[in-house]
């Protein structure tokens, strides 16, 4: 009986020190990552070419990304994130229509992962890429703004929580910035002027990984 116990034991151990060493590295050298989620993003926009001091404004989007990262080294990873993103609108009090705002945007980005041990990946990282603007009133005027800019974010703080060896949940915390130097408007009354826009703010988001 001893030895059968004995026997038993040790195969636990090993069984647990395998478990352990699959585990043990939460972002490893050519990991694939899948992922997908939503991040909530709250901005100030203003025009870089006003002369007035306060001609600012406010907005909140929230933002479903699709991304995908390439484990180069242990400790380096990068990869492309699209993100589909809609902007909160309110009625408005004079026309009582409401205006519609989205962008489609695309980041190239680069992470560096300073704890990577058992199931937690924490990281940090920078984002360069595009985003395509468009605003519409949908009111009897029919103005809108369009415009093609520069889409630069930086993750402040990123973590993953594996269940396992292959999913996770994400969480993220970063600063988005764009830059709409090109953006135009124009109407069914004949207006086209240049209008350049500038958002800034911070975001935070959460999803789910694949890894393979």
């Amino acid at each position: 009986m001893k030895t059968f116990n004995a026997v038993v034991l040790l195969i636990l151990v090993l069984f647990c020190s395998k478990v352990t060493a699959v585990k043990a590295q939460s972002f490893e050298k050519n990991d694939k990552i899948i992922s997908a989620g939503i991040k909530v993003s709250i901005s100030k926009v203003s025009n870089p070419d006003s002369e007035n001091e306060g001609n600012e404004d406010a907005t909140a989007s929230y933002t479903i990304p699709i991304g995908f990262e390439y484990a180069i080294s242990n400790r380096i990873g990068a990869g492309v994130e699209v993100g589909f993103c809609n902007y909160f609108t309110g009625e408005d009090t004079i026309t009582g229509t409401i205006a519609t705002a989205s962008s489609f945007d695309l980041l190239f980005t680069g992470n560096y992962h300073w704890v990577r041990g058992g199931p937690v990946d924490l990281y940090s990282g920078i984002g360069i890429g595009f985003s395509a603007f468009e605003y519409e009133s949908n009111d009897a005027r029919e103005s809108r703004f369009t415009s093609n800019g520069t889409y630069l974010r930086l993750s402040l703080m990123n973590a993953r929580f594996f269940i396992g060896k292959t999913f996770a949940l994400s969480l993220h915390f970063g600063i988005p910035y764009m830059n709409f130097n090109n953006g135009r408007i124009d109407d069914n009354l004949g207006s086209d002027y240049s209008y350049p826009l500038s958002f800034a703010g911070v975001d935070i988001g959460t999803g789910l990984l694949f890894r393979f």
